[in-house]
């Protein structure tokens, strides 16, 4: 998961100057097949060219040369805010997994702004697909909720504020705050975990 945030990083600081064309309306609607999650309607197994296009209908443009042989990069707009939009393919080039990530501002504290995107965002889900499957809204000692600290707490991974949801069909979605205080969305196929299993026995074959 490293190559993920340190391509996040990269993408963010290229694109940073034409990042606020898009669309900028709440969770993209799409009903989703057999009791799964989707984002922006992309069912699963989508091949990228396709997904690519389907979120372009949406507003999120894919940065030219970002596609990689398991992975492809847009951006846009979500809850009015300035969006990285990740998607992870299989080996045949089709969509298994989406990250989503709202970074924070880079000027003073972001806990209220990005605290208020999270609550807004795990209001629109339970309305899509329901009750949470489980949630942590927890600060630990030093801190506590409402200390005004809460940025600081999540830094230093004495916070934790998450949200998932669980599909009959065995997807997967979860909203988090992360260390940064950005909110992402990771939203996870059946597919996705068979296919990171496949791969890390490949490269392991020889040991």
């Amino acid at each position: 998961m490293r190559r993920w945030a340190a391509s996040t990083s990269v993408l963010a600081l290229a694109i940073a100057t034409q990042a606020f064309a898009g669309s900028h309306s709440p969770i993209p609607d799409g009903p989703p097949p057999h009791g799964g999650y989707t984002f922006a309607g992309v069912p699963w197994l989508t091949v990228a060219d396709s997904a690519v296009a389907t979120l372009a209908t949406h507003g999120y443009q894919e940065q030219p040369g970002s596609r990689e042989k398991s992975a492809l990069h847009c951006t846009g707009k979500l809850f009015e805010r300035f969006a990285i939009v990740e998607g992870a393919l299989d080996d045949k080039k089709r969509l298994i997994r989406w990250q989503i990530t709202l970074p924070s501002a880079s000027q003073g504290d972001p806990y209220e702004a990005q605290r208020k995107i999270y609550d807004d965002a795990v209001t629109e889900m339970e309305t899509k697909y329901g009750r949470r499957r489980g949630s942590q809204d927890k600060f630990r000692f030093p801190y506590e909720k409402g200390d005004g600290r809460q940025s600081q707490a999540l830094r230093e991974g004495y916070a934790t504020v998450r949200s998932e949801w669980g599909s009959v069909g065995h997807d997967h979605l979860v909203i988090e705050l992360d260390r940064a205080s950005a909110v992402v969305f990771t939203y996870e196929s059946p597919w996705w975990q068979a296919t990171e299993s496949d791969r890390r026995k490949t490269k392991a074959k020889d040991l």
